[in-house]
């Protein structure tokens, strides 16, 4: 049996360099990925199948690949985590910040509404502060779900360490209270 001229001899250089590409795969001009079989990398590189076949079976060159397959794409999981993940931080970090000047807000519509009623002026009708206080409700929501927090079933438990603040809230409630109770009388005469 003669030897086929066209054939490049399997030198070790030659060898990794063809196990590299069938275990590890090509990056294309689109810097894709792709996996050649033992077929194409005898066209490509012009060295006799049988001895290619042969080197890569005895060499488990198959189970090689499936184990660099595996490890790569563990390491393209964990890559996508890890970004996905960080991702995720930016996007609670935010949401944090935005529930955190609803507060401000909704606080300062509070104060100003209680200033204005300190003054004998017209506060806030019952619908607004019904808005104010599903916003500040929106607003804890928000936070929790950026802190990872469970937002179902959520009891009010607050500790009020600012006595002032809290009697302030409760003069507010009662002057709408008071408010109501005027407006009711005044359009019954």
């Amino acid at each position: 049996m003669s030897k086929n001229p066209k054939n490049i001899r399997l030198t070790d250089t030659l060898k990794l360099t063809i196990r590299n590409e069938f275990v590890q795969g090509i990056d294309n001009e689109n810097g894709i990925k792709e996996l050649p079989t033992l077929e194409e990398l005898h066209q490509k590189h012009k060295v006799a199948k049988s001895t290619l076949y042969r080197v890569a079976q005895n060499e488990n060159w198959k189970l090689e690949k499936e184990q660099y397959q595996r490890q790569y794409q563990e390491k393209l999981d964990t890559d996508r985590i890890k970004n996905l993940s960080e991702e995720s931080k930016v996007f609670d970090v935010n949401s944090i910040n935005i529930a955190k000047s609803l507060l401000v807000t909704v606080g300062q519509a509070i104060s100003k509404n209680a200033a204005d009623i300190r003054e004998g002026k017209q506060g806030l009708i019952a619908s607004q502060l019904n808005a104010l206080a599903n916003t500040a409700v929106t607003a804890q929501r928000l936070a929790k779900l950026a802190l990872g927090e469970a937002t179902h079933n959520m009891n009010l438990n607050a500790n009020i360490k600012d006595t002032e603040a809290f009697r302030g809230a409760m003069e507010l409630l009662d002057s709408v209270a008071e408010q109501r109770r005027e407006s009711d009388s005044s359009s019954v005469h």
